[in-house]
């Protein structure tokens, strides 16, 4: 039976009738995916996704695979007016979420180092106009900021303007030392499959253009969770791969985890806890998250 969401696609892909066999992998109110069997013993990943998740073909194309970075084919895809439908390419069995093993979290680590010299090595083969239109900016972080300062749920927020008083100046400062490169934004258990030959991450519907380092703050958070590894073995994994010095790397984090945490709030406050249900719950420990940085940041510790 095929799942309601595709039934508007089926003539315009042919071989949503011919699939044997239906897998729920994931479903949220953004998506749903799922894994495909046909009679050939063939398996596809078939993805569809409403409103801005219709857009992730799009930063396949137009960013990941121009950069060169180890991704899922995409054999198909087909957007209707506010939602689309993707059919990929199969690329492993497990994530990282299911199989929670410490050295898959050590290698995504590695493999992020990678993915960033990757990215930054190859953005002068992307025109300037899709640079442009999947660029983040230091403004543009600072105006997200001031949403939530003017938003129903956190006006006036202290934390946040703690957080406005010092960010301004650290922000200026990474984006003048580090280069831009590609940022997945959701760094997660769930979005790193294991493969024989090391870890793919997948599901860049939200990814972007900018130097931060929020991905590593994420997988930081994730390895702490999942597989009871510390911060210094995940930052160890990545200094193997980087010639960064560790100072600077802990200081990039900091940045990378407020820029990542006040992009994800802004999304929460505005419309995201709609969607979401659930997520309303998240917020308080999100803060808490961007007041620890921000001592951190403060006392440089």
């Amino acid at each position: 039976m095929i799942p309601t969401c595709f039934s508007a696609y089926c003539t315009m892909i042919p071989m949503l009738n011919e699939v044997a066999e239906w897998s729920l992998l994931r479903k949220w109110a953004l998506s749903e995916v799922y894994r495909v069997k046909f009679n050939s013993g063939d398996s596809r990943i078939i993805k569809w996704g409403g409103s801005e998740m219709a857009g992730e073909a799009a930063i396949y194309q137009k960013l990941v695979y121009p950069l060169q970075i180890k991704a899922p084919k995409i054999f198909e895809f087909i957007q209707l007016k506010d939602s689309g439908v993707m059919v990929m390419e199969d690329a492993g069995e497990k994530n990282m979420e299911q199989q929670p093993q410490p050295e898959y979290f050590l290698e995504a680590s590695r493999e992020l180092a990678r993915l960033r010299v990757r990215a930054t090595a190859n953005l002068e083969l992307i025109p300037r106009k899709i640079i442009d239109t999947y660029s983040v900016s230091t403004g543009d972080f600072l105006q997200l900021l001031d949403d939530l300062l003017k938003s129903n749920k956190l006006a006036e927020n202290k934390v946040l303007l703690k957080v406005k008083k010092v960010l301004p100046h650290h922000l200026e400062q990474l984006y003048q030392m580090v280069p831009y490169s590609l940022v997945h934004h959701d760094y997660h258990a769930k979005n790193l499959l294991i493969q024989d030959n090391g870890i793919m991450p997948i599901d860049w519907s939200i990814a972007y253009l900018s130097p931060h380092l929020g991905d590593l703050y994420c997988l930081i958070t994730e390895a702490r969770a999942f597989s009871n590894l510390s911060r210094e073995d995940i930052i160890s994994a990545f200094l193997n791969v980087t010639d960064l010095h560790i100072d600077d790397l802990n200081w990039q984090l900091r940045i990378g985890g407020l820029c990542w945490l006040i992009k994800t709030l802004r999304w929460l406050v505005f419309g995201g806890t709609d969607i979401i249900p659930e997520s309303e719950a998240w917020i308080p420990d999100l803060l808490n998250d961007v007041d620890n940085l921000y001592q951190e940041l403060i006392n440089d510790v």
